[in-house]
């Protein structure tokens, strides 16, 4: 049968149509999946610096005001004007943190973590703007510096001194630092007329042992003259007594768990501080501790073991190197 209207030609046309069509369908559903794994990665790229800042705001709302109610700075730790503010996060708030740190991967391998004794020194390999800021920041203790390029800088003061300067830039963050402290044995002393507390921690977890010497320390009054003086008398001889109970209780724990615990870390009082310090053979950590509180036994290790933490802030030092620039 002759095909007058060229059916067959058309049928071979749609043929080889449908067969494109089909062809660029499979084209695009390839394309879309690459799309949706290129996607997928810069979202796990990403997702950390999110949850992280998310974290880090959370954080400095909530210890905003509890900043700006404590008086109670030392001098080499009080930040200068336009210093960030500190702030001390808790366990769960730190082990956060630091679980968003250790997302963190750079192909480019930049990302830096800088740890120093003492005060920040002049020539650290760092950029100079985290640098100018971060020398202001003092503590006796050292500092450990963690930097992301163009995305955030924090510097963490330790709870216990850093011993030597190490410098460590890699594609992820090298944060065993941070958690050998949350594992390091200490002696803990807080000391506080008629009240003392004593104990050893092996970790943050809680103290091992612990043992609280309490005795009767006369209140200070100020009536003046002779009974003044013999009330401060009588308070002297209450306060000695307290400190001959609990040096006899430092030298006992000193004398069993002298080769475990690496440090001692002593607060309180500072009269009483003063005279205790001198008994103590281990290497000694002075820190501004509270009464042990019995509703809250683990207050004194949130003390012992925090971590005081600022943030720098990114924006300002980009917007002073495109000002140098």
């Amino acid at each position: 049968m002759v095909d007058l209207f060229g059916k067959k030609k058309l049928e071979d046309r749609i043929s080889e149509l449908e067969e494109a069509i089909a062809v660029q369908e499979r084209e695009k559903e390839e394309l879309v999946r690459t799309l949706q794994k290129r996607e997928e990665k810069i979202k796990r790229l990403t997702s950390a610096n999110q949850e992280a800042n998310l974290a880090l705001k959370a954080m400095e709302q909530k210890t905003a005001t509890m900043v700006a109610s404590s008086p109670e700075k030392t001098e080499t730790e009080r930040p200068k004007a336009r210093l960030p503010e500190a702030w001390m996060p808790d366990n769960r708030e730190l082990d956060l943190l630091i679980q968003r740190l250790q997302g963190f991967l750079s192909p480019r391998e930049d990302l830096l973590v800088y740890a120093f004794p003492g005060s920040l020194p002049k020539d650290a390999d760092i950029p100079p703007q985290i640098r100018r800021v971060a020398m202001e920041i003092k503590s006796q203790r050292g500092g450990i510096i963690i930097y992301c390029p163009q995305l955030f800088a924090l510097q963490f003061i330790p709870p216990f001194p850093i011993k030597e300067r190490i410098s460590w830039e890699g594609s992820s963050f090298q944060l065993s630092w941070i958690e050998e402290m949350m594992n390091t044995p200490a002696l803990v002393v807080s000391a506080h007329a008629g009240s003392t507390f004593l104990g050893v921690a092996l970790s943050r977890e809680g103290f091992a042992v612990n043992e609280k010497v309490e005795s009767q320390v006369k209140e200070k009054h100020s009536k003046g003259g002779w009974s003044q003086k013999r009330f401060e008398r009588l308070r002297e001889e209450d306060i000695k007594n307290h400190l001959d109970a609990v040096q006899e209780k430092l030298a006992g724990l000193q004398s069993k768990y002298g080769s475990i615990v690496k440090y001692a870390v002593l607060g309180g009082e500072e009269g009483l501080i003063r005279q205790i310090a001198p008994s103590i053979s281990l290497p000694l950590v002075e820190r501004r501790l509270k009464r042990h509180d019995e509703k809250d036994p683990d207050s004194l290790l949130r003390e012992v073991y925090g971590f005081k933490c600022y943030r720098i802030d990114i924006n300002v030092i980009e917007a002073e190197r495109s000002n140098a620039i």
